[in-house]
């Protein structure tokens, strides 16, 4: 429910844009040419043209409402002349997001690949040729500022430093266009989480939920006035969770709360929050599937909608150290974050069309890292035994494997190697956004942006440790050893622990700073709104990384650690500095108070990161290698143009898009199938067109008869064609065979995201009445096709093409009760969102690949009362 100060905020919003709206007696020539384009549209659907009382359909897709993200001071969606999707929070929780990311895929073109849990997601943008790393072009922020000064950082992508509860009141999902221009200026999307505050009436609400995987969780929430003009709330969650991939401990356990202070002025606003998160989160990677005529099927014995590597006897490891010797990785700890955040929203107007607002974040904490990462495809032991490196003393005939527990573990068993990572992040941030505005009273508006951040990132790596296990679930470590000359060869620890050697143990520090000067202009001329905007950032980002030297841990004995890459007391210093334009301008046409339809180009840039610039060395330092050393990654640039058209009445609701995009700064160096160089460095990059589409329609909405009424189906469709190009030379890579192949990628479609993606979601409300009792019954349904998609950009390892079904039933019981069934992937689909991402080309072998598929089937029932 929307707060009453909040409503009252956007009605003023309204008003202005609605007087802004009135014909200014300028433009005609403009307004003839429109209004021939206006007939047309008539004449093609004479149904769109429905009397105005009827124009209004769901509150989430309405065309009056007015969203804030990516604009100067707020706007209706009938007059953003970009793509925006709104989402309030009861559609948020009717959508049933298995973490906070997978709420972004109801913005057609976001790609989350919310398969490994919680957090750790990678969210790929139409166009933008990421490939799934983490989530470089996706932004996420609350109450218009970002978690973070950049989208992301290695093992910490934006959306994993949110959770979602009661205390949100709705979501805006902008991508590219202005987004581009405003706040941290993300040229991919902007997610913006707006807050529940307090109002005139208290209201609150308390729910419990338990899921079929043994989830067990409780919300609250409650608001009201505190005094006259000062409003709170505060709420919340708490819970634990076995997970649908069961590890035999807590998949999920932790919570958050969050309160908000605000306080109206006789000009304005001002609003405080902060939120206090302590989660953590089983993450996977990759298991295996088999393929079937070309299909991915289940893997004989594993079935990863299901199961996990994970178990009690893989939890622990005693693994080296980046700051020296060993430290225990408790595997339990996930994915997690330990978080806090202070922000503040202000809103003044001094009259004569002078106004003002400032954003401000200050929030930090740790965002660390425990988990098993996948290696290559099973094999006998047998085999693994064959391949491992051992002294010459020491015969593969003489090394014996065991269990924890002393039984014997036979040659033919199928065993794997898995990754076992831990990595500390320690953060910090402070963001800062003041915008001034001047309407000049004439249609005009002009907005001049301060954007300034400052964040640091302290790292602590250890990911080179590999543990090897039998291939079943909930698997159990297996210790290998030899007897020869007399001696004891420890080949692997008594974990498991079959290579800590070489690998990658860092310490590493970065501080960072971006500010951004901006401005945008919008005119209002008859029935058209123009604008344009410019932005200039500079960034100034330096950090040092750790140099390591072989360190022998064990004895001449101990093969698994004979020869660890630890930090040597050195560092080496890199950094970039950059200031660079961008711009976007765009143009809406108001057919009607119900139909719009727009036009807007714009650049973007995406600023390095400190992962973008490490530049440590490993091995001896001498010479030249004692010379600080800084890399100087291309910046990256984007450039998009796109149309849309806009419509709601009675019976349908349409927000449609076309797009072009184009991409360049992929840096690389031009080798032959020798890898020996054969130019200078160069850049690639990316080109994709396509069609965004979300729509409604209400058939019966004339009936007189309440549920055909309210009968409705929705559409969220994207369909890109997007390939790589620029791209010269050999484009290397090593299969699973280990065979070097010089390929190219000019042509081949961007990796990872799916071409085509399609849900369609039937739905229905029955209003019922039990002698004093009254309430309403909802069910819905949604059928998600996603198209063929590729591990990487050599098109070699497709992942295939799936569906999904999931469902609800909502049934309000008087104005306090609401019961609420939802249920996920409910035919148990296995939908591939990855491959193996250790192998390239095609990673397929005998039939068997690594890859990581959407959870199993999941349902969940809430008991909730509100008042």
């Amino acid at each position: 429910m929307r707060q009453k100060t909040d409503r009252a905020r956007r009605v003023r919003l309204a008003q202005t844009r609605e007087a802004t709206l009135r014909p200014m007696g300028r433009g005609a020539v403009l307004n003839s040419v429109a209004a021939a384009v206006a007939g047309i549209l008539y004449c093609a659907g004479g149904a769109y043209a429905a009397d105005e009382q009827t124009a209004a359909a769901t509150p989430a897709n309405s065309l009056d409402e007015i969203v804030v993200t990516a604009s100067a001071q707020g706007v209706r969606k009938l007059d953003a002349s970009f793509n925006i999707v709104s989402m309030n929070l009861e559609a948020i929780q009717n959508a049933n997001p298995q973490s906070v990311a997978e709420i972004y895929k109801n913005s057609p073109g976001i790609w989350p690949e919310a398969s490994g849990g919680q957090t750790g997601v990678n969210i790929d943008v139409a166009g933008f040729p990421n490939g799934g790393g983490d989530s470089p072009y996706f932004t996420t922020m609350i109450q218009g500022s970002p978690l973070y000064g950049a989208p992301f950082l290695s093992f910490m992508d934006n959306s994993s430093l949110l959770r979602l509860d009661d205390t949100i009141e709705r979501v805006e999902i902008v991508q590219g266009g202005t987004s581009a221009i405003f706040g941290p200026g993300q040229p991919g999307a902007t997610a913006n989480f707006i807050l529940r505050t307090g109002s005139d009436k208290t209201e609150g609400s308390v729910g419990l939920t338990y899921g079929s995987e043994g989830s067990e969780r409780v919300d609250a929430f409650i608001s009201g006035k505190i005094i006259d003009g000062w409003y709170g709330s505060v709420g919340g969650f708490y819970r634990n969770s076995d997970g649908v991939r069961d590890p035999q401990y807590p998949s999920d356990i932790g919570g958050q709360l969050t309160g908000t202070l605000k306080h109206d002025l006789d000009n304005g606003s001002i609003m405080f929050w902060y939120r206090v998160l302590q989660d953590k989160n089983q993450w996977v990677a990759d298991f295996p599937y088999i393929v079937v005529n070309g299909d991915p099927k289940p893997y004989p014995g594993f079935n990863q909608l299901n199961n996990t590597y994970n178990s009690k006897q893989l939890q622990n490891f005693l693994i080296p150290s980046p700051q020296g010797g060993f430290e225990n990785d408790d595997i339990s700890n996930g994915r997690g974050a330990a978080l806090q955040y202070l922000g503040s929203e202000l809103h003044l107007n001094f009259g004569n069309g002078w106004s003002i607002s400032n954003n401000f974040l200050f929030d930090g904490g740790r965002v660390n890292t425990s988990a098993l990462v996948n290696n290559g495809n099973p094999q006998t032991l047998s085999s693994f035994i064959g391949t491992l490196t051992l002294p010459g003393a020491l015969p593969a005939s003489a090394v014996t494997a065991n269990y924890a527990n002393g039984a014997a573990v036979p040659m033919d068993t199928s065993v794997l190697t898995e990754q076992v990572w831990f990595v500390r992040k320690k953060i910090m941030n402070v963001t800062d956004e003041f915008r001034l505005s001047l309407d000049f009273g004439n249609g005009n508006t002009l907005t001049a942006g301060l954007y300034g951040a400052y964040y640091t990132d302290n790292d602590n790596w250890s990911i080179s440790s590999n543990v090897l296990m039998n291939n079943v679930p909930n698997a159990s470590p297996i210790i290998l050893q030899g007897v020869a000359g007399g001696n004891i060869y420890n080949v692997t620890s008594a974990q498991g622990i079959v290579n800590s050697n070489g690998g990658y143990y860092i310490l590493e520090q970065g501080k960072a700073s971006n500010i951004a000067f901006y401005l945008s202009d919008s005119w209002k001329l008859g029935s058209w709104i123009f604008d344009a905007s410019a932005r200039l950032e500079h960034m100034n980002m330096t950090q040092q990384t750790t140099n390591a030297s072989p360190v022998q841990l064990g004895s001449q004995f101990d093969l698994w650690d004979n020869a660890v890459d630890l930090p040597n007391g050195t560092y080496t210093t890199a950094g970039k500095v950059s200031t660079i334009p961008t711009f976007s301008v765009g143009a809406n046409y108001e057919f009607t108070d119900h139909m719009s339809a727009y036009l807007r180009a714009n650049n973007g840039v995406h600023f390095a990161n400190f992962d973008d610039v490490r530049a440590n060395t490993i091995g001896p330092l001498s010479g030249a290698a004692n010379a600080r050393a800084t890399t100087n990654p291309p910046l990256q640039r984007m450039q998009n143009y796109e149309g849309g058209f806009k419509i709601q009445n009675r019976y349908t609701y349409v927000d449609a898009s076309i797009y072009y995009k184009e991409f360049s700064g992929i840096p690389y160096t031009p080798v032959n199938i020798q890898n020996q160089p054969i130019g200078p460095q160069e850049i690639y990059g990316s080109q994709a067109k396509g069609v965004r589409l979300i729509g409604s329609v209400n058939p019966l909405a004339g009936s007189d008869i309440q549920p055909l009424k309210d009968f409705s189906i929705s559409v969220n469709a994207n369909y890109v064609d997007e390939k790589y190009k620029d791209f010269q030379g050999c484009f290397i890579y090593t299969n699973i065979q280990n065979q070097v192949i010089c390929g190219s990628i000019n042509g081949q479609p961007l990796a990872r995201t799916p071409k085509m993606r399609v849900s369609v979601t039937p739905q229905d409300i029955q209003n019922f009445n039990l002698g004093s009792w009254t309430g309403t019954l909802t069910e819905f349904m949604t059928y998600e096709h996603v198209g063929q998609h590729y591990q990487d950009g050599t098109g070699l390892n497709p992942l295939g093409s799936y569906y999904d079904l999931a469902a609800g039933i909502i049934a309000t019981l008087g104005e306090n009760w609401q019961l609420r069934l939802m249920g996920t992937n409910l035919t148990n689909q296995i939908g591939l969102t990855e491959g193996n991402a250790r192998f390239g080309g095609n990673a397929v072998q005998n039939s068997v690949g690594f890859g990581r598929s959407i959870v199993g089937r999941e349902g969940s029932i809430q008991l909730k009362y509100k008042f």
